[in-house]
């Protein structure tokens, strides 16, 4: 998904949403939103240091798809694959 956000803008925040989810599912939980900024403040329950990706989730969710949509999708992939990596 995040491959194709670089063509497609409009994929970014799928591609976000995808990672978070994911994350949440790895962790036990079940997503609760729909969103990125909704993802974003349910994951930092458990890693508040999500947090810090509150103001670029608000981006992908009102903006989309603004034309650095790609890498902003791509700081919440990372973070999702980073976190993953420590389980």
């Amino acid at each position: 998904m995040l491959a194709r956000a670089d063509e497609d803008p409009a994929s970014a925040r799928a591609a976000a949403v995808s990672a978070l989810q994911s994350l949440l599912l790895e962790w036990g939980e079940t997503p609760s939103a729909d969103t990125v900024t909704g993802l974003v403040e349910q994951a930092a329950r458990t890693d508040d240091t999500l947090l810090d990706f509150h103001a670029e989730a608000e981006v992908l969710d009102r903006f989309n798809p603004a034309a650095d949509a790609a890498e902003r999708a791509k700081l919440f992939v990372d973070a999702a694959r980073a976190r993953l990596v420590n389980i």
